[in-house]
């Protein structure tokens, strides 16, 4: 075990209640503070920093080959039921203040102080060392609730072991980055994480030139995650956010 569950644990140990933006939308030029829930959970669910993968061939989900994907905007066909995986850079700070807001508008009632310190501290914390990317399931459909269950249960029984040699990053033209530390997920809601080095040779592997970066990962027993992210926007407050 590295040091990153040690890192990562100050930031995040000590929150336990979670849910769970057109690009370059509104809510981007105004204090994270006033996003209202629906900007908050679009920049978690399909922003530069946080997409969607969904599967609507369910039952191909857990079988060997090839399963039926999609993004979030190329799925519209709202009588299906669908399997959502959640992807997005909790390294990156409009992931970490997006899940902060949804958190303060979701409770009832004045947050305790001890609790607005903390999560004001995750919003604002660096993460100088390490790429954290999430991973979190969900539906809206009824009959999928079983293929979320069975991905949930997966995702809490992976290992870095099975996942290091085919989980990665790679920004377009560069070389992959290889997963140094996988954490199942915890009572926090936060999902699986992912966790690469942040630095290769001393330098950041990727840049806002790069162009796009995938983040790619198979699922031992399960599906295959393939999502790309455009890096011209990933820019926050003038910062390359990731």
């Amino acid at each position: 075990m590295i040091k990153t569950t040690r890192t990562i644990g100050l930031w995040i140990g000590a929150v336990f209640l979670l849910a769970g933006f057109s690009r370059g939308g509104g809510q981007l030029s105004k204090p994270y503070t006033q996003w209202n829930e629906k900007e908050a959970q679009k920049l978690l669910d399909d922003s530069p920093w946080g997409q969607t993968q969904v599967w609507s061939d369910t039952s191909r989900m857990f079988q060997t080959g090839p399963g039926r994907t999609a993004n979030a905007s190329q799925t519209r066909d709202s009588s299906a039921d669908h399997v959502n995986f959640r992807i997005r850079f909790l390294s990156a700070r409009p992931i970490r203040q997006a899940t902060c807001r949804v958190i303060e508008l979701q409770q009832k009632g004045p947050l305790p102080e001890q609790l607005t310190a903390q999560l004001k501290a995750f919003a604002a914390g660096d993460f100088p060392d390490y790429v954290v990317v999430t991973l979190t399931v969900d539906t809206r459909g009824t009959e999928a609730r079983d293929q979320v269950q069975t991905a949930v249960s997966l995702l809490q029984t992976l290992t870095t072991a099975e996942l290091k040699n085919n989980t990665y990053l790679l920004p377009r033209g560069g070389e992959r980055v290889f997963l140094e530390e996988y954490q199942t997920p915890k009572k926090d809601g936060l999902g699986a994480r992912f966790i690469f080095p942040r630095l290769v040779k001393g330098e950041p592997f990727v840049n806002v030139e790069s162009g796009e970066l995938l983040f790619h990962s198979e699922l031992k027993g399960g599906p295959t995650i393939n999502m790309r992210y455009k890096t011209k926007d990933m820019v926050y407050n003038g910062k390359f956010e990731y």
